[in-house]
């Protein structure tokens, strides 16, 4: 009979994730918790615990040598990144992803579970002489987790764009900005150190063949900590977010000069006066009898944008659907820009860019 030893790291360990099986297990199923993003958070967190408790499980030998959770070993951390990408997706406010946003999110989990079934299949239908190495030996377990180390720094990297995009689309607002996704940046930077420490451990096992797992108990408990911090903060600002997203029409209602916005956005959309490409404040100041600074603060205080900001994302907008529609293929990218208000190539491809993180070429390769 096997012997189920624990020490103090892998207790620790082990509580931590419980913790964050509590934590997710909250996000899930309390009211003011409940959001699209919150419930990615709760996914993350869920399959970041569970990775954890399957390390401890294993390492303590709860499962003897012919186990099926043991051999088979479902690389759960593969999902914990890329279900964090799409919980600040979300947390910021973006449209629903693509099916090819999901495809490359969940495909590396989906081959390396693959790879495991296959050996798992080899030893129990075809070799059972087959040795599955444990976990910290050298072996298809470790040497996956290697490649994890790799993927999960390139998913990090567009992470951290997606939210310096964000920052830097909101810049009228940047102090509001800056409160609301500084605690983001720091559970990005946190992970990273965290990547830097479980790399160290697994180059330490590999180099110097040493299959010990006390190696890792200090990536694995700076996870519990992460587990933890990520849970804790999270779930207050989800909460925060959500409260203060239900207020925002009450306070729409209380702003000064409503009636005389709405009338300015209906000229400005439904006319399509972004594509002139010479709207300026003052010709439509003009137009509505009031002065270019009342009108720069009536945008500014309804939008939170800046006037060349408000103008320029209904054409960003316009240009995406012309770069897709077949009708304008034969068109140059610049003639799309002139098409949609902008004055010139370098100012289309600046604005473009600023707006969706991508040049107008790139935007239309990866969308067709």
């Amino acid at each position: 009979m096997q012997t189920i030893n624990f020490n103090f790291f892998q207790l620790f360990i082990l509580f931590g994730s419980i913790q964050g099986l509590i934590f997710s297990i909250i996000v899930f199923f309390v009211k003011k918790y409940k959001s699209k993003s919150g419930f990615f958070l709760g996914l993350t967190i869920l399959f970041l615990s569970i990775s954890n408790i399957q390390h401890v499980l294993i390492d303590v030998n709860f499962f003897n040598r012919t186990s099926i959770i043991r051999n088979l070993y479902i690389p759960w951390h593969w999902l914990v990144v890329p279900l964090f990408y799409v919980f600040i997706h979300y947390y910021l406010g973006k449209n629903t992803l693509t099916k090819k946003h999901w495809y490359y999110l969940t495909l590396p989990f989906l081959l390396i579970t693959l790879l495991h079934l296959s050996q798992f299949i080899y030893q129990v239908h075809i070799n059972q002489n087959h040795n599955i190495t444990k976990y910290y030996e050298q072996g298809l377990f470790l040497y996956t987790n290697i490649l994890s180390f790799l993927y999960t720094p390139v998913v990090f990297y567009f992470i951290y764009k997606m939210i310096t995009t964000y920052e830097s689309n909101h810049r009228k607002s940047i102090d509001k900005i800056r409160t609301e996704i500084f605690w983001l940046k720091n559970i990005v930077h946190i992970g990273l150190g965290i990547l830097i420490i479980g790399m160290g451990c697994v180059v330490i096992v590999v180099q110097h063949n040493m299959p010990k797992s006390f190696y890792a108990y200090p990536f694995f408990i700076s996870i519990s900590f992460w587990i933890y911090w990520i849970g804790y903060v999270s779930i207050n600002k989800i909460s925060t977010r959500k409260n203060a997203q239900k207020s925002r029409p009450l306070k729409k209602v209380e702003k000064t000069g409503s009636t005389t916005f709405g009338n300015i956005n209906t000229y400005i959309v439904e006319d399509k006066k972004y594509l002139v490409s010479d709207i300026n404040l003052n010709i439509i100041a003009e137009k509505f009898s009031i002065s270019h600074g009342y009108l720069s603060k009536l945008i500014n205080e309804h939008t939170e944008k800046s006037f060349n900001n408000y103008i320029n994302e209904f054409r960003v907008e316009a240009s995406k659907k012309l770069l897709l529609d077949h009708t304008f293929d034969n068109y140059t990218i610049e003639s799309i820009g002139l098409e949609c208000g902008f004055q010139s190539k370098s100012n289309f491809y600046s604005t473009f860019k600023k707006f969706t993180g991508k040049t107008p070429n790139e935007y239309r390769k990866l969308n067709k």
